[in-house]
């Protein structure tokens, strides 16, 4: 089995029934089921095929949610009453992964594809790290409501690629926003962008005005990200970060390829950190401005 899977990817399921002894059940008689739970809550119960041996195979076919699916395993024979549960994760089918995985074999120095599944686990855990650190690589549309009260709003996630829509609301009513560039405003129910710093500023004919008061009554969609565009020091950042966690979890914390990891001969990594700081000297020219959730 795969460590992480693709929506629309078939799962096959496999378990051996033993009995109390841990010796196989191969009795014919035996009735075996698997019962599969998927990420939204439906149960499922796939077809259950002898292999032979006490092995039973099954298969989820086409997964179409992403997320953690749960199995459960039964079987009972005459004298035999036998569980157990296990567990798999399954990613969106438009995952993008911060670089490919025949970059970071190149980096370990691994040349066959063994560990294949094992690495790609380390280079979506390094995409979710450096989104943490410096925002969202590939373009992702966001919801978020705002407190009003206050000329300018700072946008969750940065970089901001567009903003899509401003809804302010008072009591019942809700005044939707446009765009309107300073020297080019017509009416007084217009903001402007400013994409660098990922702020909207509330404008009436052209001057600057408060948002109205209010919890949570300002809602923005936008879309934040980089287009798909990942700076070399962003990527060769992830690579470095892929092999301190390798090195680490897969290799005792000691360097074993491409020379010492930290420049101080063959020692003892760290390991008091999962995101060193050579990584964040990488990253630094591209991280999220301090104090953005």
């Amino acid at each position: 089995m795969a460590l992480v899977y693709v929506v629309g990817q078939d799962i096959p399921l496999s378990a051996t029934v033993t009995d109390a002894d841990g010796a196989p059940v191969t009795d014919p008689a035996a009735v075996v089921v698997v019962t599969v739970t998927d990420p939204a809550g439906a149960v499922t119960t796939p077809a259950v095929v002898a292999a032979g041996g006490g092995v039973y195979r099954a298969i989820i076919p086409a997964v179409s949610v992403a997320g953690v699916w749960r199995y459960r395993w039964t079987a009972t024979a005459p004298g035999v009453s036998w569980a157990d549960a296990d567990q798999v994760q399954v990613r969106p089918s438009d995952t993008e992964l911060i670089v490919d995985l025949a970059s970071v074999r190149a980096h370990l120095n691994i040349t066959d594809g063994r560990q294949d599944d094992e690495l790609r686990g380390f280079i979506l855990a390094a995409g979710d790290m450096a989104r943490h650190v410096l925002g969202p690589v590939m373009p992702e549309q966001h919801t978020e409501w705002h407190n009003g009260g206050t000329p300018t709003l700072t946008l969750d996630w940065q970089p901001v690629a567009s903003v899509q829509g401003v809804t302010e609301y008072i009591a019942a009513t809700a005044w939707v926003l446009t765009e309107q560039p300073l020297g080019a405003s017509v009416d007084a129910y217009g903001y402007t962008v400013d994409l660098d710093r990922g702020q909207i500023t509330r404008r009436a004919v052209g001057d600057a005005v408060c948002f109205p008061v209010g919890n949570k009554n300002v809602r923005v969609v936008y879309t934040a990200g980089r287009s798909g565009a990942v700076g070399y020091a962003v990527r060769l950042g992830a690579l470095e970060l892929i092999r301190h966690l390798w090195q680490l979890s897969q290799q005792g914390g000691r360097p074993r390829f491409g020379g010492a990891g930290y420049d101080a001969g063959d020692v003892p990594l760290p390991t008091g950190f999962a995101l060193p700081s050579r990584v964040l000297e990488l990253w630094a020219p591209e991280r999220r401005p301090p104090g953005v959730a």
